[in-house]
C-alpha cells in the first residue's frame, strides 16, 4: 500500500521517525511531506534514513517539471494520506481549502482517504475556532484518530496529546483491511441498501429510546423539547429489518410505531423512561439512547393550575436522572450508544460525554440550525477510541443504516455484549 505522511509543526513530530520505520517494516511504501513547521522538530535526513522519500517546500530546481508538478504527482501516487501530527494551523488550512504549501496543495489535489492525527496544547484543542474547524473538516470526509489525554510537553495534563505510534499502526492495519471508508459508505447508502445487511443483527437484543420526555409544571403546562422521534424510530425500523429483537421505549413523538417490534413501551417523564430502561437493559445486548430527555424537572409539580398573577414567575427545577450514564453504570458490559445534540463545540462536548459517561459510541450532531422534526441530518460518529466518522447530510433512514453498520462491526466479536446468543448469525 502507498502511504503518504504529512508532518506538521508539533513537538509530537519526533515520534514520526519510529512510525515511518514501522510502516516500512509492515511492507508498505511510504513517502513524506515535511512542512517548515515540522522541520523544526525532525529533519529530512532522519526521515529519509528510515527508507522514505521526503518532500519539502524548498525546491531544488523550481523550473524542473517534476518539482512544479510535485503536489499533483504525490496526490495521484497516494492510496492513503496520514497527517501526523496534525497541528491546529494545518487543520484550519485544510478546513478552508488552503493550498499554500506542498502538503496542503497535495491534499487538495488528492481523492485518497485522509486521516488526521491531531497534536496540540489542550487549550488550543478546546478553542472554539479549532472545534468549529474539526466539525467542518469531518464533514468534508476526513477521518480523525485521537487526540488522547495525558501529559503534554507544556506540562498540562488534558486532551490534545497525539495517540501513540503503536495505536496508529493498529488503526492503520484495521483501516487497510477494510474495503470502504465512511465516505464510500455514504455513497453506497445513496445508491441503495446493501442486501448483506439483512439479518446481520439476528439474535441481538436492542433497546432504543426515542422521542422527547415531558416534565409537568402543573396539570396544564409542561417542559419538553422539539424532538420528533424520527431518528430513534428510523433506528428501530432498520434494526428490525436486520433481524434484531427490538424494544422501543418512546416519549413524545409524531411517528407511527414501526412493525415487527418485540416490545413497545410508552413513557412520559424522564423518571418513567429510566425505570423502563433499567428493566429492559437487564436482558439486552445493545442500548441506544436516542431520546431527547429533559435535563430538568419541577422539584414539586403544582397540583393545581398555576394562575397568571405576577409579571415574573420563578420555578424551582432540579436535575433529571442521566439515563444513559445510569444504564452504563449498572451494566458496564452492555454496549451503550448515546447521542449528543449540541449548538457549539460539537466534537469536544461529544467526546466529554463519551468519556464521562463511559459510553462505547456517541453520535454527535449540530442542532444550532435546527434538525428536530427534519427528515435529514448529518452526524459525526465517535467511538471509544475516539475514531471519528462524519457523514454528509442524508435522510435519517440512511443515517440509521450507517449507525447500525458501525454498531454491527463493534459488536459482532465484542465480548462486552451481554449474554450474546451462541447461534447468532451474520450475513
Amino acid at each position: 500500500m502507498k502511504i503518504l505522511i504529512g508532518i506538521t509543526g508539533s513537538i509530537a513530530a519526533i515520534k514520526t521517525i519510529e512510525l515511518v520505520h514501522k510502516i516500512a517494516q509492515l511492507g508498505h511504501e511510504c513517502k513524506i511531506i515535511l512542512t517548515r513547521g515540522g522541520a523544526n522538530f525532525v529533519t529530512p535526513m532522519s526521515l529519509a534514513s528510515m527508507g522514505a522519500d521526503v518532500y519539502t517546500d524548498d525546491k531544488i530546481n523550481a523550473y524542473k517539471t517534476s518539482d512544479i508538478m510535485e503536489h499533483i504527482n504525490l496526490a495521484k501516487w497516494a492510496d492513503y494520506i496520514l497527517i501526523v501530527p496534525a497541528s491546529a494551523n494545518t487543520i484550519a488550512k485544510l478546513t478552508y481549502g488552503f493550498a499554500d504549501n506542498t502538503l496542503t496543495a497535495t491534499i487538495l489535489a488528492s481523492n485518497a482517504p485522509k486521516i488526521l492525527i491531531p497534536a496540540m496544547n489542550q487549550q488550543m484543542w478546546k478553542a472554539t475556532a479549532t472545534q468549529n474547524n474539526i466539525s467542518k473538516i469531518l464533514q468534508l470526509g476526513f477521518m480523525m484518530w485521537g487526540p488522547a489525554s495525558g501529559l503534554q510537553a507544556c506540562g498540562d495534563i488534558d486532551v490534545g496529546r497525539m495517540i501513540e505510534v503503536d495505536e496508529i499502526l493498529d488503526k492503520l492495519q484495521k483501516l487497510l483491511s477494510s474495503k470502504c471508508t465512511m465516505s464510500e459508505t455514504c455513497q453506497q447508502r445513496q445508491e441503495g441498501p446493501n442486501m448483506n445487511e439483512y439479518n446481520n443483527l439476528k439474535g441481538k437484543r436492542i433497546v432504543i429510546t426515542a422521542g422527547g420526555t415531558i416534565e409537568p409544571l402543573d396539570p396544564v403546562r409542561y417542559i419538553s423539547n422539539h424532538s420528533s422521534g424520527k431518528m430513534g424510530y428510523g433506528l428501530a425500523k432498520e434494526a428490525v429489518y436486520r433481524g434484531a429483537e427490538v424494544t422501543l421505549i418512546y416519549g413524545k413523538t409524531t411517528q407511527a410505531i414501526p412493525n415487527g417490534l418485540k416490545d413497545v413501551i410508552h413513557v412520559t417523564t424522564a423518571d418513567e423512561m429510566l425505570e423502563a430502561s433499567i428493566q429492559h437493559a437487564t436482558v439486552t445486548d445493545i442500548f441506544i439512547g436516542c431520546a431527547a430527555v429533559c435535563d430538568y424537572k419541577m422539584k414539586i409539580p403544582n397540583p393545581q393550575k398555576i394562575k397568571k398573577s405576577e409579571n415574573n414567575l420563578v420555578l424551582e427545577l432540579i436535575k433529571n436522572p442521566d439515563i444513559i450514564a445510569r444504564i452504563k453504570q449498572l451494566y458496564p458490559k452492555l454496549f451503550v450508544v448515546g447521542f449528543a445534540a449540541e449548538t457549539e463545540n460539537i466534537v469536544n462536548y461529544a467526546i466529554d460525554k463519551l468519556v464521562t459517561k463511559n459510553l462505547d459510541m456517541i453520535i454527535a450532531n449540530d442542532v444550532s440550525t435546527g434538525v428536530f422534526g427534519y427528515d435529514t441530518n448529518k452526524i459525526i460518529i465517535i467511538d471509544k477510541e475516539r475514531n471519528m466518522f462524519a457523514t454528509e447530510e442524508l435522510a435519517k433512514e440512511y443515517l440509521a443504516k450507517i449507525i447500525l453498520d458501525k454498531i454491527f462491526l463493534y459488536t459482532r466479536t465484542d465480548s462486552r455484549s451481554m449474554e450474546a446468543p451462541s447461534d447468532a448469525t451474520y450475513r
